[in-house]
């Protein structure tokens, strides 16, 4: 019973320590998109815009491609990810034109623009694949 104590507890440790060892930051994000080829520019907040109104308390951050606009969802843990889009999608979004991106605690919404292309959909999942891959290294 004695050595079962200091078991559990380092099994508590180590499942707190990759819960959170897999959290990206928005950095990390906006550099594997730029990775990627992707030219992201800060845009101003538009609190009437239904992707920029804040999920579960968590504002994203909002950048202006080529063609389209993408919104990050930086969430502290992936369970709070997970929550947050399927509060997202009882909204009335159906009407915008976007598609949705996930990677441990982020969300990613690319809202199209006029011409909608498959080549950036390849280039998001390109920059979520390289974010993956970079985390399984660690």
């Amino acid at each position: 019973m004695r050595i079962l104590v200091p078991i559990i507890l380092f099994l508590m440790v180590m499942a707190g320590c990759t819960s959170t060892s897999n959290a990206l930051t928005l950095e990390q994000v906006v550099a594997a998109f730029q990775n990627e080829g992707m030219q992201l520019n800060q845009t101003e907040e538009n609190q009437e815009n239904i992707f920029q109104q804040g999920i579960n308390g968590v504002t994203p951050g909002v950048y202006q491609l080529s063609d389209g606009v993408i919104h990050f969802y930086m969430f502290h843990s992936e369970k709070e990810r997970i929550k947050g889009r399927e509060d997202f999608y009882n909204r009335p979004v159906e009407l915008v034109k976007h598609k949705a991106f996930v990677i441990h605690n982020v969300l990613i919404f690319y809202v199209y623009g006029k011409n909608q292309s498959d080549e950036v959909d390849e280039r998001i999942k390109g920059a979520v694949a390289y974010l993956e891959k970079g985390r399984e290294g660690k």
